[in-house]
């Protein structure tokens, strides 16, 4: 038996031998199939994009042995069956340039879908099959050559746009906050030489967003917010940042007999008098703010409305307490239609921003606070709206708060001694901090006194009280609120009034940084997120 194995196994060696002198002797016959001589092929999961506008960097880990790599692009689907080159592709790498990664690849249209494909390259070998990204595509960032907007390039009802000048564009889409196309403006050839162009039919006070297009890709993405627009008025002058805000103005334009004027501040520039300003009688004036960067600031004594006047209106303008402990501190006998703020920024006012005096009648039929932001006293001597002129002496008829934000009120919201009036409405505001120790939301000092028509609060979000002795209303008439919360940190521990929800949080919870004054939503469990409080903090 161990003779037999040991003739085989001498067989199987000799058989063997023979083999190996034959292939030693005669290579031809045992060539390697030149078509699997192939370089290995990049790792896929190594494969990544770092996409720019009209760049994208591509990287991988190298192959052992490959001395170029080519890389391959293309708005079309790209697999193995498809031949390299295609209509909508191109090819980086064909003349061996590709050496290391990463490489960036050129040329890109910007907002565009790419498919990706990438193989290795050895001398003396057939190239790698073609490595694909794990999703196929990479998707190149919108193009931003829109340049900045600048003071002067935003209007009431359009808007001057700047871009690169003799850029490859065709139109310009205007969209509102909806993303609804509100105009569709197709540029002119000098426009698109110029790189600039002027669109209009826009609505003051609403933001947009522009996009510049070529074809249906986007070389540009910019928002802005119009500005307010300029009232109609018998005059309007117009005060250069140099100028002086004084009683001169205004008396040298009552002598040229203008019963209403505009008084246009400019953008940025600072207005300050340490004297009292004189509104005169029988003229109704708006201090406007110019678009800009920045608003102008006020800063004066205070405003006296002694007299008759149909209105006296602040629009798009920043009221500081740097110079004066009131806006209106009005004691002498005046009757006034409407005093309104609009797009206002009011801040450090000592006292309070509007106060009607213990002395001769006085009256406004309506204060409106509208797109504001107002900073209260933290004091409670006076209220954010106060009448302590008593008995009828001095009245304001309609007080109005609307989609504005009001920070601290002093002694409460409004007060009004023993005085009726006509109503009370806020809304669409959002309130943190508000009411004195003991005090009221609203106080007419007694029942018997209040608003014919009632209080109204709708859309409105209280964050907070100042403390946990704050009180709801004092005052006659009826309370309807509507769609309107509390949250947790809202005390009222008397004059209670019905129909506020209760939010289960802070207003640390509901707000983004309440204590540095940003009130962005930031619950989106919050029902109220999109149409409850002052527009402004909606949540994106």
């Amino acid at each position: 038996m161990k003779n037999i194995k040991y003739i085989a196994g001498t067989g199987v060696l000799m058989l063997m031998s023979a083999f190996s002198f034959v292939s030693c002797t005669d290579g031809n016959d045992w060539d390697v199939d030149k078509s699997y001589d192939r370089v290995f092929s990049v790792q896929e999961d190594k494969i990544s994009v770092s996409e720019d506008a009209t760049t994208a960097e591509v990287s991988w880990t190298t192959v052992t042995g490959a001395t170029s790599y080519i890389i391959e692009i293309s708005t079309d689907s790209l697999y193995n069956d498809i031949e390299m080159g295609g209509s909508n592709a191109v090819v980086y790498g064909s003349d061996n340039s590709i050496v290391e990664s990463p490489y960036v690849i050129t040329g890109l249209k910007a907002d565009t879908k790419y498919f990706l494909r990438m193989k290795a390259v050895a001398d003396g070998k057939q190239d790698s099959r073609w490595s694909y990204l794990d999703d196929y595509s990479f998707t190149t960032k919108t193009e931003q050559i829109f340049e900045s907007l600048s003071g002067n390039d935003l209007k009431a009802e359009s808007v001057t746009l700047r871009w690169e000048a003799g850029a490859d564009v065709e139109r310009i889409d205007i969209t509102d906050a909806n993303g609804a196309v509100v105009v569709s403006y197709n540029l002119s050839a000098d426009e698109k030489t110029a790189g600039t162009a002027t669109i209009s039919g826009l609505t003051s006070l609403t933001s947009y967003t522009a996009t510049l297009y070529l074809g249906e890709t986007k070389r540009g993405v910019l928002e802005f917010t119009t500005t307010a627009q300029v009232p109609d008025a018998d005059f309007t002058y117009n005060l250069a940042a140099s100028d002086s805000l004084n009683n001169a103005v205004l008396e040298d334009l009552l002598a040229q007999g203008y019963q209403t004027v505009n008084v246009t501040l400019a953008a940025g520039a600072k207005y300050y008098n340490e004297e009292t300003l004189d509104i005169p009688d029988g003229m109704s004036v708006t201090f406007f703010g110019m678009p800009g960067d920045k608003q102008a600031v006020v800063g004066v004594k205070n405003f006296n409305l002694e007299g008759t006047h149909a209105f006296v209106n602040f629009e798009n303008v920043e009221l500081t307490g740097e110079y004066g402990e009131y806006i209106i501190n009005q004691d002498v006998e005046a009757t006034v239609g409407t005093v309104k703020f609009s797009n206002c920024f009011i801040h450090d006012f000592k006292q309070c921003p509007v106060r009607m005096k213990e002395s001769d009648a006085k009256m406004i039929n309506e204060l409106i606070f509208e797109k504001c932001t107002v900073y209260g006293s933290t004091s409670r001597t006076y209220s954010l709206v106060h009448v302590d002129a008593g008995s009828g002496k001095g009245t304001i008829q309609n007080v109005r708060f609307t989609q504005s934000t009001i920070v601290y009120t002093g002694k409460s919201l409004v007060y009004s001694k023993n005085t009726n009036f006509t109503s009370l409405v806020i809304e669409d505001c959002t309130l943190s901090k508000v009411i004195g120790s003991g005090d009221y939301l609203l106080d007419c000092n007694s029942d018997s006194y209040g608003p014919s028509e009632g209080v109204t609060i709708k859309n409105t979000i209280l964050g907070s009280t100042s403390t946990e002795k704050a009180k709801g209303i004092r005052a006659s008439g009826n309370v309807t609120v509507d769609n309107s919360y509390q949250t947790s940190d809202v005390y009222f521990t008397g004059n209670k009034f019905s129909g506020l929800t209760d939010y289960e949080g802070t207003e640390a919870q509901l707000f983004q940084d309440p204590a540095n004054f940003d009130f962005t939503i930031i619950d989106n469990s919050f029902a109220g997120k999109d149409n409850c409080g002052d527009p402004r903090w909606y949540k994106k």
